[in-house]
């Protein structure tokens, strides 16, 4: 394979990367402190729907079912500690 070629295979490679990131910072951006509440949740709703109609190839690093209690986790979590007020 020639030099540009693989050039161009990692620039691809890393436009990847940064169009995950360009996603989060806009879901940081709509949903502001809300950000990983309502992101864990839809993932989990989402991999779980997913599953439901015949989905088992999930390209997340953590795979089912751990990928779904990690975010219902994290989303439980995250929403108790939003509804905890401060003490005075």
């Amino acid at each position: 394979m020639a030099s540009d070629e693989r050039d161009l295979e990692r620039g691809i490679e890393l436009e990847g990367y940064a169009f995950t990131f360009c996603k989060a910072a806009f879901l940081a951006f709509v949903f502001q402190r809300y950000t990983l509440l309502t992101t864990s949740t839809l993932a989990a709703t989402l991999y779980v729907a997913a599953a439901r109609k015949g989905v088992r190839d999930w390209r997340c690093f953590v795979k089912p079912p751990w990928v779904v209690i990690f975010f219902g986790v994290v989303a439980v979590a995250e929403g108790r500690r939003l509804l905890r007020r401060p003490k005075s």
